[in-house]
């Protein structure tokens, strides 16, 4: 009876695994130094040689020949583990034996010496299927099972196994074999069963096996059913995919804004029972490939691409990087809802047309300063507001010119009961309140606060803002106001940017601007010189 290529290659020994080659090391290491352990769990995606080791590694620990790590096949035991003639190893599939029973049975099984062997080894695949139940049962025994007992848990899902599981057993993560080893490994394999395989051949397999060798195996089987002769376009006609010069032509249609010709290839392409899951699959990784072409060096990271492809990725170097990005988005997206239930050929469909559309612009919220009374943004700031202008000598007057002192002020008493210490420098730095002016470093603050904080600059952008000496004085909405009022990290916020751009520490309120009475001054120039003379400066007025 014919076996499969995947069956009948097996690896036997160690040394005929390929791409782990960490982990087979790990395990010879302990075989020779007789440090075997009492779990195991081995993880990793299909057909990386998980159950393969750990049929290997229990062959190996039983072995009679111990001059290698590796299982001679040649002993009687590895003879009768390869006959079934000896049943001290016991492979046990979790899918269909995941009940709390078949549980207990193995754990009274295991009580039992092995018949021939040193070691009764337990190999339990997919062992995340187990229910809660059957792992709470093998628990107890995983953690203090007999000195004859050995188990090995092989799963592809190990984010679904118990922690109390995982921390009682050593673990190996099975990586992906490379394409270029599975290359390798079917040639070797296609010239032991005299197929002529060519090198294309090889690599093309080698990247849609993605990762698995049982994969590639498979691939390779199939088309040897059809001819001895194996070359690229039958692999890609019996893998249900055609020549990768389609990505480029949907591409172009996309990038050209032409739904119609990208939607038409894809037509054609399911008219040629292609795979449109799979297509969707390399659609996303071809846009990521885009991506990195326009990146220095980026064409070494493109993994199984023909040298053609390099040159067409190579003259493709200019592509926008957002669009890349967008596409494989779009298609990622596809491929979820995909894996729903949905039609496939509807949702890649769907999303060639969205890309095929013009990116829509980032809404921009603009902030419409409302002129509020002001109010204090912290319950412990002073109540801000717009101060009146400073008090300085008002122009001459035709009727009634005002004759102002000299520059030197009179000393101003302070009032007897405060008794005010010497300060230190950063006291006597203190400013007090001066005329209110556009505070001219504000778009440069606004700058800063563009590049570090995208939701504050919502509310501030496109606002104005005023200094009085001891304050900025922001324009701001009655909402934004509130808004301060109840979060006073982001009225530090504010602070520390004003600080960062100018050095300038200072408080921060919302501005008002001053009232007018038909375009006079909000103080009169009786008011002033009242206020003066209230201070002992002595006011002069002179008639004209």
């Amino acid at each position: 009876m014919y076996r499969a290529l995947y069956r009948k290659w097996r690896p036997r020994r160690f040394a005929d695994v390929v791409g782990q080659t960490a982990i087979v090391t790990a395990l010879q290491n302990q075989i020779a130094a007789g440090r075997i352990g009492h779990a195991y769990l081995f993880t990793g995606t299909r057909g990386t040689g998980k159950t393969t080791c750990a049929k290997i590694f229990a062959k190996a620990v039983n072995c009679l020949d111990t001059a290698s790590p590796d299982p001679c096949g040649e002993c009687e035991v590895c003879k009768g583990l390869d006959s079934g003639a000896i049943m001290d190893i016991v492979e046990m599939d979790a899918a269909s034996n995941n009940s709390v029973d078949d549980i207990r049975d193995l754990r009274d099984e295991v009580a039992y010496l092995p018949s021939v062997c040193r070691y009764k080894v337990y190999i339990i695949d997919e062992v995340h299927m187990l229910s809660n139940q059957a792992f709470n049962a093998l628990l107890k025994t995983m953690e203090e099972p007999p000195e004859h007992v050995i188990f090995i848990l092989a799963t592809t899902e190990v984010q679904k196994v118990p922690v109390t599981i995982l921390s009682r057993c050593q673990r190996y993560d099975f990586t992906r074999i490379t394409p270029e080893d599975i290359a390798g490994r079917l040639t070797y394999v296609a010239e032991q069963e005299s197929i002529a395989l060519d090198p294309g051949a090889a690599k093309l397999i080698g990247r849609l096996a993605d990762g698995a060798m049982r994969d590639a195996l498979s691939i390779l089987d199939t088309c040897a059913g059809v001819s001895n002769t194996v070359d690229e376009a039958l692999v890609r006609r019996m893998a249900g995919v055609t020549d990768r010069g389609y990505l480029f032509e949907i591409s172009d249609a996309i990038a050209a804004r032409d739904s119609v010709t990208a939607l038409e290839k894809i037509a054609e392409l399911r008219q040629k029972s292609v795979d449109m899951r799979r297509l969707c699959m390399e659609l996303a990784g071809h846009y990521r490939n885009l991506m990195l072409s326009g990146l220095p060096g980026g064409t070494a990271l493109l993994t199984g691409t023909s040298p053609e492809e390099e040159a067409a990725y190579a003259a493709r170097k200019d592509f926008p990087q957002q669009e890349a990005i967008r596409a494989v988005d779009a298609f990622g997206t596809a491929l979820d809802k995909m894996s729903r239930g949905t039609d496939q050929r509807i949702e890649l469909e769907l999303a060639v047309f969205a890309l095929t559309q013009p990116m829509a612009a980032p809404a921009v919220v603009q902030s419409v300063p409302v002129q509020a009374a002001p109010q204090p943004f912290a319950a412990a700031a002073p109540v801000y507001s717009a101060p009146p202008p400073a008090y300085t000598a008002p122009p001459p007057v035709a009727s009634a010119p005002v004759i102002v002192p000299p520059p030197e002020p009179a000393p101003q008493p302070e009032p007897p009961q405060v008794s005010r210490p010497v300060q230190p420098a950063a006291a006597q730095a203190r400013k007090t309140a001066g005329p209110v002016q556009p505070f001219v470093q504000w778009p440069i603050v606004l700058a800063e606060i563009e590049n570090q904080d995208p939701m504050l600059i919502s509310f501030l952008r496109g606002s104005k803002a005023y200094y009085d000496g001891v304050r900025v004085l922001i324009e701001c909405s009655d909402a934004f106001r509130d808004y301060m009022r109840q979060n006073k990290e982001t009225a530090k916020s504010i602070k520390d940017y004003i600080y960062k751009v100018t050095k300038i520490k200072c408080g921060i309120g919302p501005y008002q601007a001053p009232k007018t009475d038909g375009g006079a001054s909000a103080v009169s120039v009786d008011e002033t010189l009242q206020a003066m003379q209230s201070l002992g400066v002595d006011v002069v007025v002179t008639e004209k």
